[in-house]
C-alpha cells in the first residue's frame, strides 16, 4: 500500500492568513465508503461552527472563515482538504505585522457527517469495530475448528493488547492537529532568496500508526492505518519569530531590499577578492619568469 503523505500549508499574505490541509489516510482495515463530495460554511453552518469553536477552545481570538471542505473517500484511502482564512490573530504596528500562531494545535472533536459519512471520527466509527471482532476471535484461537490461529496488534510497531488497541483507533479524529507545537521559534527555519520567502517546517510524530497481523492456518495477512502530516508556514520577505508569534514586515519591502542588496554585495566582493589573487599570482609567476 501506498504511505500517509498529508501537508498542512499556512501562508501570510500582506494581513491575511490562508491555511490549506492536505490531509491523507491510507488504510486496509476495514472498507470505506465510497464518496466524493464537497460542503463548506455556506452550505453547512454547522461545520463551520465546529471549527470556530475549536479554534477558539486554543485563541479565543482566532475565528475561521471561507471555511471549505473537499472529500474523496474510496474503499482503503482518505483525502481531505479543508482550506480557511483565520481571521482575528495579526495585529499590524507601523510596518510591522504581528501574527499569533497560537490557534494551531486545535482539535476538532465532533463526528462531522455528509452522505452519513463520518469523515472526522473515522476511528470509532469504522476502525474500532473491526479490531473489536478480531479481539473476540483471539480468544478462540488453538480451539478445534478455529480458522484464526493468532491474532497481534501494533502501535507505532509495538505490540499492544486488544483493550490497547481499541483505545488507540477509537479516539483517532482527521482533525486532530494537538500536536502541532505553537512555538514557530524552534522551528526549522528557512529564508530562500530567490522568492525572498521565508519558511517554517515541523514534523510532527504519525497521529495513526496501527497494524494488525493476522494468522489463518498457513496465511499471515497485515493489515494497516496510517495517518501523519507535516506543517509549512510561509511569508514573504525576512521573516522572524517571538515564541509562537511572527514578526512580518509588511512595509515597502525596504528590510528584504537591504537583505538582498548585502547578499549580492557580499557574493560580488568575494569573486572580486578572488580575481584578484588569481590575478596577483598570474603577475608574480610572470615576474620570475
Amino acid at each position: 500500500m501506498s504511505a500517509s503523505a498529508s501537508n498542512v500549508s499556512i501562508t501570510v499574505e500582506g494581513q491575511q492568513i490562508h491555511a490549506t490541509y492536505a490531509l491523507s489516510l491510507v488504510q486496509n482495515v476495514t472498507a470505506l465508503p465510497n464518496v466524493v463530495t464537497s460542503v463548506d460554511s455556506t452550505s453547512d453552518s454547522n461545520v463551520s461552527a465546529v471549527f470556530a469553536q475549536a479554534l477558539r477552545s486554543v485563541n479565543p481570538s482566532a475565528t475561521p472563515s471561507n471555511l471549505s471542505i473537499e472529500l474523496v473517500a474510496t474503499h482503503d484511502d482518505l483525502n481531505l482538504t479543508c482550506t480557511f482564512d483565520v481571521l482575528g490573530v495579526s495585529q499590524r504596528t507601523g510596518d510591522l505585522l504581528n501574527v499569533n500562531m497560537t490557534w494551531l494545535p486545535f482539535i476538532v472533536r465532533s463526528d462531522l457527517r455528509v452522505q452519513n459519512f463520518s469523515f472526522n471520527t473515522i476511528g470509532s466509527r469504522y476502525l474500532r469495530p473491526v479490531v473489536t471482532f478480531y479481539a473476540n476471535a483471539s480468544r478462540f484461537v488453538g480451539r478445534p475448528n478455529a480458522t484464526i490461529t493468532g491474532v497481534t496488534f501494533f502501535v507505532n510497531g509495538t505490540s499492544v493488547g486488544p483493550p490497547a488497541a481499541q483505545d488507540y483507533l477509537g479516539n483517532f479524529t482527521t482533525l486532530n492537529f494537538g500536536d502541532v507545537s505553537p512555538t514557530v521559534s524552534q522551528w526549522n527555519r528557512t529564508y530562500t532568496l530567490t522568492n525572498n520567502t521565508t519558511t517554517w517546517r515541523y514534523f510532527p510524530s504519525k497521529l495513526l500508526n496501527f497494524d494488525m497481523r493476522i494468522e489463518r492456518r498457513n496465511v499471515t495477512l497485515d493489515y494497516i492505518a496510517t495517518y501523519g502530516y507535516n506543517v509549512t508556514i510561509s511569508v514573504p520577505g525576512v521573516g522572524r519569530t517571538l515564541g509562537s508569534v511572527l514578526l512580518v514586515d509588511v512595509g515597502m519591502g525596504h528590510t528584504e531590499l537591504m537583505m538582498a542588496v548585502i547578499v549580492i554585495l557580499a557574493i560580488v566582493s568575494t569573486v572580486f577578492v578572488q580575481l584578484r589573487y588569481r590575478s596577483k599570482k598570474r603577475l608574480v609567476k610572470s615576474q620570475k619568469k
